[in-house]
């Protein structure tokens, strides 16, 4: 078991578990794009990047595994504005079609 902090909440989960997993486990939302449990884990949208203490930059919560102390931060001001930016550059290079787009109709 690993032991780690998630936003300030003591977290106990199976070695091997990402953070994106943990987070939820405690009931905090990280919000993704491409993350696709067991189909698509490659972290290359990055809106769900967290903080974590003693590192520099971001990590990707659905790739990065947990580790023994380590402390996370999901909600802080830079990780917000961070992605805030990201999601502005995947849409400025978006079609802009999504209403008449066959990905959004109905199966």
């Amino acid at each position: 078991m690993v032991n780690l902090k998630i936003d300030e909440k003591d977290v106990c989960v199976p070695e091997g578990t990402t953070v994106l997993e943990a987070a939820k486990q405690v009931g905090i939302d990280i919000p993704t794009l491409c993350f696709l449990k067991e189909i698509n884990e490659v972290g290359d949208c990055r809106m769900c990047i967290v903080e974590v203490e003693g590192r520099r930059g971001f990590v990707t919560s659905c790739v990065q595994k947990l580790e023994e102390g380590m402390v996370v931060h999901t909600n802080t001001q830079n990780v917000l504005e961070a992605r805030r930016n990201i999601l502005e550059l995947i849409l400025s290079n978006h079609p802009k079609d999504c209403l008449t787009c066959i990905r959004s109709r109905k199966l």
